[in-house]
């Protein structure tokens, strides 16, 4: 997958900007800070994930004194053009794909798909479950139509029992069928994050020990309320049993997969506990690429990858090990404020300055 054009109107300090880029290519864009390498990235980010890896207030991307910001596309994806478009103002998301509007946004997200490393990343591990149920989740959006409705289907059923124990005389019989269906997707999608989370791991820990010079021991668990065996539905209809009176008090939902959370680990620890910073930035530096490897196997095709400042604390050995380790038909975009690695390239690469929001390629 590879991005050949990419069109901004008012995004972030880009009044107009409209460039080309080379498939299956390394693109290191450079720059002093608060220039526009970063808001670059995230606006190819925007049309893959329809939002910001920044900020959750879509109003700071728009251009100071201007009303909306557009960021258009034209993506390569097995042989075939996309033209995608995204025009944001004030109130909403408009979505086009050759110039069609597009209602859903699950039927635009992932049409590109991108992976991105920033160092807000390392957060993964110290931050709320919800964003690592998040980070779970985008990814098999993205890889599987049936797990967006299914997930979907999961969280109109969760609002529904909710408001049904919130009612002052509670219809116990309209909450179990509520209850029975929850169970349902439930048991799907549990299975779903666990099968992807240990594929997920299997592919990191073959990456890990080209970025750490320790031997240490990664490992992810996907911690739910209910043992994870062929007897899940038993087990989630006792533990609700369980909890219905005290569910009744509260007035909610007490326990379900919105609630799950992924414990990730160093040597059996808890990374949160145990990693420097270093191992934390190895760690998911193999998570990700470790998911563009199963993506690559899903799809039959790359994703495009955005390394956000990921040369910082990197040392020159790391910094070589990890332009190595990079799959030679994946376009990628590299930012970084550093001079050019003195290293020869074994593939295509193109290198750009960026500065006050204009974007222009520099000659080797």
């Amino acid at each position: 997958m590879n991005v050949e054009k990419l069109t901004c109107f008012h995004f972030r300090n880009y009044e107009t900007m409209s460039f080309s880029f080379v498939p299956k290519c390394i693109h290191f864009l450079y720059g002093k800070n608060a220039q526009g390498k970063t808001n670059l990235i995230e606006a190819i980010y925007f049309l893959s994930h329809l939002r910001s890896f920044r900020t959750n207030q879509m109003d700071s991307m728009i251009m100071h004194g201007c009303n909306e910001f557009c960021v258009q596309a034209i993506v390569e994806s097995n042989h075939r053009k996309e033209e995608l478009k995204v025009i944001v103002d004030h109130q909403k998301k408009h979505l086009f794909r050759f110039q069609n509007p597009v209602k859903k946004y699950s039927d635009f997200i992932g049409i590109e798909n991108a992976i991105l490393f920033c160092p807000d990343d390392l957060s993964l591990f110290t931050s709320s479950p919800k964003n690592r149920r998040r980070f779970i989740d985008m990814e098999l959006m993205k890889l599987s139509k049936t797990y967006t409705s299914t997930l979907s289907s999961y969280q109109k059923l969760l609002k529904q029992r909710n408001q049904a124990l919130k009612q002052s005389n509670i219809d116990e019989c309209l909450v179990q069928i509520y209850l029975d269906q929850m169970i349902e997707v439930q048991s799907v999608i549990i299975k779903q994050r666990n099968e992807f989370l240990n594929s997920l791991m299997n592919k990191a820990r073959e990456l890990y020990p080209f970025f750490s010079n320790e031997k240490e021991e990664i490992g992810a668990k996907y911690m739910t309320f209910i043992p994870i065996d062929p007897d899940m539905k038993s087990h989630m209809k006792e533990a609700y049993d369980k909890v219905f009176e005290k569910e009744k008090r509260y007035h909610q939902t007490l326990i379900g997969i919105h609630r799950d959370d992924i414990l990730f680990e160093l040597n059996e620890n808890p990374v949160c506990e145990v990693a420097s910073q270093g191992q934390k930035r190895s760690f998911v530096l193999a998570l990700k690429l470790g998911l563009a490897q199963i993506i690559y196997e899903k799809s039959g095709q790359y994703p495009i990858l955005l390394l956000d400042d990921v040369f910082s604390e990197l040392d020159d050995f790391r910094k070589r090990q990890l332009i190595e380790k990079l799959p030679r038909d994946m376009q990628i975009f590299i930012t970084t404020t550093t001079e050019r690695l003195n290293i020869n390239w074994n593939r295509e690469v193109r290198f750009y300055d960026i500065e006050k929001g204009r974007i222009k390629e520099v000659l080797k």
